[in-house]
């Protein structure tokens, strides 16, 4: 039996006070629950009207500082992507305190067109026990016109503190795909490119005002000291579209894009992206990698 096919309403951009409400009511929520991982059943949903307004576009060049004859196939879809997140996790019944975001796989077939209406399908297809205190939630959404592809995401986050009498429902994870994902050797990259950046201490404020991602942990010191962080740190996508920019400013189209989350981008610091025509790494001043990926890889 397939599943029934949920709306998401996307409240138009999340500069409307109806989705800032609806985003910080929900994170609460998030936060104070109790903690269960109850996944049932696969589940879909469709947001059918989504729209790349002009100064939305506009907010995303200015905010990352790319030209305007640069394309730069930035997650302009994130308000959305945000909300159809926060209504699985409330299925699942998780605390946003004991998610990770790991990995994301995005690819690009077109480019979106500011005014034009898409419609986004999403699906929250397994979540699967890693280890005997973790599983993994995998996510999948798909931008689409008139029955053409114009970018597709795979998302994994992990889900830490994985309730015993809850893990003895989820399938365990068979694959390996997960194992080690976050580990890689700090070794130089083999006739790399490498830009330093420097991440501003309101980097992720201003990401929240541009994408939707109003998550205090990025933006609050209390609020990460609760969540375990030494400081503030940029939005996993804050980081992917940062590395996306400048790689997209170096003359490299992307139609492949892959990122593992490592270690936090911590705000007022110096980073250094190194980077091939097919892979990169953002290493902080002490050689740590904090996030690496692929780059127009085939696709799977």
């Amino acid at each position: 039996m397939e599943p029934v096919v949920e709306p998401v309403y996307n409240r138009k951009h999340p500069g409307t006070l109806a989705y800032k409400r609806y985003f910080y009511r929900s994170a609460i929520k998030g936060v104070l629950r109790p903690h269960r991982v109850i996944f049932k059943k696969r589940r879909v949903g469709r947001d059918d009207h989504f729209v790349l307004y002009p100064r939305g576009k506009k907010k995303w060049y200015k905010l990352f500082g790319v030209p305007k004859d640069v394309v730069v196939p930035f997650t302009y879809s994130d308000f959305s992507r945000a909300i159809g997140f926060m209504e699985a996790i409330e299925g699942l019944g998780s605390n946003f305190k004991h998610l990770l975001h790991l990995k994301s796989e995005i690819w690009f077939y077109e480019e979106l067109i500011p005014g034009d209406v898409y419609v986004i399908d999403y699906a929250f297809e397994d979540v699967l026990q890693i280890k005997p205190d973790k599983a993994a939630m995998i996510g999948r959404s798909a931008i689409s016109r008139n029955g053409e592809l114009y970018m597709k995401m795979r998302d994994h986050f992990v889900i830490k503190d994985l309730p015993r009498k809850d893990a003895a429902y989820l399938q365990k994870d068979e694959t390996n795909e997960f194992k080690g994902i976050t580990h890689v050797s700090a070794e130089p990259l083999k006739n790399c490119r490498v830009e330093e950046i420097y991440i501003p201490a309101d980097l992720a404020r201003r990401y929240g005002d541009t994408s939707g991602d109003y998550n205090i942990v990025h933006t609050s010191p209390v609020m990460a000291r609760i969540f375990g962080y030494e400081r503030t740190f940029i939005q996993g996508l804050c980081s992917a579209n940062l590395i996306m920019s400048r790689l997209c400013m170096a003359g490299i189209k992307l139609q492949h894009f892959t990122i593992t989350f490592g270690r936090p981008v911590f705000m007022d610091s110096t980073v250094y992206l190194y980077y091939t025509d097919h892979e990169y790494r953002l290493q902080d001043i002490d050689n740590h990698v904090l996030c690496f990926g692929q780059i127009n890889y085939a696709e799977d």
